[in-house]
């Protein structure tokens, strides 16, 4: 049973997060970020960290994301700078330069700001080595995920709402207050002498979330009660739990993943188990070969799924993947023109391209070069010219289609370096090495399906 954190004594909230934390496997010494926007469920968050850390060996370091939505958001930015100063926390702050031109479009600029704050965290955490990224959601935004996802005729992967922990290009996201109320996050900001940042918007009847979040007092009256809701969602959390250990069970003796982020499935097995099994596995599968945190809309996986199963067979695109038959495989690799910009990485530091691949560079010099590297895909232009170099290159044998979804490595004048075709240029040989690692994550508390391929490059 899901139980939300009831008593608001000081010492209460201090146990309660600490029980919350005890989910996790945080090993000693582990680098963890939080989000702060300066409201008072994330500066609740960041002290309740801080205690906890008293016994436990970790380092903590925390992350501001400037929107740029409103003309206060740097003052805000600032102003939560100053107050995690005071208490000598690192602090960061990640500006997204396109949210001034976004608040300028009609339509709510929330979806992709949320999306560009996760992508500018998680970038962050994976070039500077935090493996772990700490949200502060909470029992209330529980209830109303529920809310606004059952109005959506979401089923049990949506109604679960959301995972204490799920993966996110690499980076663990952790939300440790998920059994604790937004006042009760206020109370521990009080009794610790903290003031906070009130977002406008979160009283906005413009947005949905905000809507449902009015209503729940007539929905209490009626018996959807807080506590009542969050039951119901911790009985459909078990059961999606019991379904995702079943895909990845099923995967095992019926899929696979390769080092190029390729997925294969047995069309036959996938026929033969039963239709939601079949249907929450192909979901995973394009959010492994995609870098998604998020599946498919259902009506679109079930016209994918009902065209796999009958015939006869049409190759398709679907949620940034190309989907194709290959004998009594189902084929799922990258759609190119779907793949993200060009990233950079420096010498021994990491990134996550394209929410597939874990890059990183690796060098026992000292005194290597300072300068970044850029992390791009495999284009026909370069190939063209990258095999006449290297006319005997394992990627020969692979298909175009799959070749132009791997990540190359350039400077500002040339190629690199190809880690799936083994190749660094000579330049570069007694200076670093790179490689590359697919992490086919399936966005749920199983994080991988199957084993990680790598892909080195010696010295």
């Amino acid at each position: 049973m899901v139980m939300e954190h009831t008593d608001t004594s000081d010492e209460q909230s201090a146990a309660a997060f600490n029980a919350a934390m005890a989910q996790f496997i945080i090993p000693p010494g582990s680098n963890l970020a939080v989000a702060v926007s300066g409201g008072s469920d994330s500066m609740a968050l960041v002290l309740l960290l801080l205690e906890w850390s008293n016994n436990v060996k970790v380092s903590i370091h925390t992350l501001t994301v400037d929107h740029c939505l409103r003309d206060s958001s740097s003052a805000e930015s600032a102003q939560v700078s100053d107050w995690l100063a005071a208490r000598n926390i690192p602090h960061t702050v990640l500006r997204w330069d396109d949210g001034a031109q976004k608040r300028k479009i009609a339509s709510s600029p929330q979806h992709a700001a949320r999306n560009a704050r996760y992508d500018l965290m998680n970038h962050w955490c994976a070039t500077n080595g935090f493996g772990h990224l700490l949200v502060a959601h909470h029992a209330d935004d529980q209830v109303e995920t529920f809310l606004m996802r059952l109005a959506r005729g979401s089923g049990i992967e949506g109604l679960s709402a959301m995972s204490p922990m799920i993966q996110r290009g690499g980076i663990f996201l952790l939300r440790p207050l998920l059994n604790f109320t937004k006042a009760q996050l206020a109370e521990v900001c009080r009794a610790r002498g903290q003031n906070w940042i009130d977002d406008p918007s979160n009283n906005s009847d413009s947005s949905t979330r905000v809507r449902f979040r009015k209503s729940q007092e007539i929905l209490e009256r009626e018996g959807f009660t807080r506590q009542r809701l969050l039951n119901t969602v911790g009985h459909l959390r078990r059961a999606k739990l019991a379904l995702d250990q079943s895909v990845v069970d099923f995967f095992k003796v019926a899929g696979r993943f390769d080092g190029y982020g390729v997925a294969r499935l047995s069309v036959q097995k996938l026929v033969n188990t039963p239709e939601e099994i079949g249907l929450r596995t192909i979901s995973r599968i394009l959010m492994a070969v995609s870098g998604a945190a998020y599946g498919p809309r259902f009506k679109n996986l079930q016209g994918l799924y009902d065209r796999i199963v009958s015939r006869p067979w049409r190759d398709a695109t679907l949620h940034g993947c190309f989907v194709q038959r290959e004998g009594d495989n189902l084929l799922v690799c990258r759609e190119t023109a779907k793949i993200a910009a060009s990233l950079q990485v420096a010498i021994n530091k990491n990134v996550v391209w394209d929410g597939r691949f874990r890059v990183s560079l690796f060098s026992d010099i000292s005194n290597g070069p300072k300068q970044s590297f850029s992390i791009s895909r495999m284009s026909p232009s370069v190939w063209r010219i990258f095999r006449v170099e290297n006319p005997q290159s394992s990627l020969e044998n692979v298909p175009a289609r799959i070749r132009e979804t791997l990540p190359i490595i350039s400077d500002s004048n040339r190629l690199v370096a190809v880690p799936h075709a083994d190749y660094l240029c000579n330049d570069y040989k007694s200076i670093f090495r790179a490689q590359v690692e697919f992490i086919p994550e399936i966005g749920s508390s199983l994080p991988i399906m199957g084993m990680a391929a790598k892909i080195s490059h010696p010295k």
